[in-house]
């Protein structure tokens, strides 16, 4: 049957790619890497180790029977992009408007009678970075400690700005978990955040419109908060994030949109959480160390 491969790399990867011979469609589907960051039954990420601390993260996506072929195509990948052309282009709208996102490298799409047979993205890696879903446990086991509390403070406050400063810039992830942000530490118990996985993230200039959809952004932040952060850990993000001393009952009214919403996702994000933890340790078990 008629199969076409296409691949789009970002030019100043183009050397870096040819020399690890993923340069083309085949090679990164086939590609085995050097560890398996995520599995389902339609897709896969691997982490490809390059020298020194460098990386690549791949992230495939399979549609194998025609069933989902024509599922996919339902939703737009027949005459539009795929998940991974969208979420390339994501990933470079961010870093244009100055959000801190992960830096998309290439995505590519194999094409059977133009109908959708898998796709990938290549991301770099962030050094000594992990998601927030697995760093933050580490805190939720360790609460009472002084350590602890201060740094889930400088945690809280710096994640609650740089989500702010998305939004701001008119930018909506629409699918902001903690699985789908990463954290690295900084020296002097500061830490920054990078965003990934925003393939149905998108810029929305209208104000009403946009607000619908930070809405739901800040309720998937807060879908696993009440299992690892107090109240008050809980109302310090807000603030933050709210730029405000005080909650006034136009924020009041705004919360319960946020809570009703963040009460349906809860038990998903815990499900999801509990599977991750198979590639994403907590921090403790990972290293033997808070």
């Amino acid at each position: 049957m008629f199969v076409t491969d296409s691949i789009t790399i970002d030019r100043p990867f183009r050397d870096r790619l040819r020399e690890a011979k993923l340069d083309r469609v085949a090679a990164v589907l086939a590609c085995v890497g050097n560890q398996l960051a995520a599995w389902s039954r339609t897709g896969d990420t691997i982490r490809y180790d390059l020298d020194g601390n460098r990386a690549f993260y791949i992230k495939r996506y399979h549609y194998p029977r025609w069933k989902q072929r024509f599922r996919a195509m339902f939703r737009g990948t027949f005459f539009k992009a795929s998940r991974a052309r969208n979420e390339y282009r994501a990933l470079r709208r961010m870093r244009q408007l100055g959000i801190q996102a992960v830096r998309p490298v290439a995505y590519g799409e194999r094409r059977l009678c133009h109908f959708l047979r898998s796709c990938f993205l290549i991301t770099e890696a962030v050094p000594d970075a992990m998601p927030l879903s697995s760093f933050i446990q580490t805190f939720g086991k360790h609460r009472g400690s002084a350590q602890a509390v201060r740094l889930r403070r400088e945690i809280l406050i710096s994640l609650a700005r740089q989500v702010r400063h998305m939004h701001h810039a008119g930018f909506v992830h629409r699918d902001l978990f903690w699985r789908n942000v990463l954290i690295r530490s900084l020296p002097g118990d500061r830490f920054e955040f990078y965003f990934l996985d925003a393939s149905v993230g998108q810029r929305i200039r209208l104000p009403q419109r946009r607000q619908d959809k930070i809405v739901h952004d800040i309720a998937s932040m807060g879908a696993l908060a009440p299992h690892f952060c107090s109240k008050a850990d809980q109302l310090r993000f807000l603030l933050e994030y709210l730029e405000t001393d005080k909650l006034a009952e136009e924020h009041r009214k705004w919360l319960r949109r946020v809570q009703t919403q963040s009460d349906r996702l809860q038990q998903t994000e815990l499900e999801r959480l509990r599977r991750g933890a198979v590639f994403n340790p907590p921090m403790h078990e990972a290293t033997g160390t808070l």
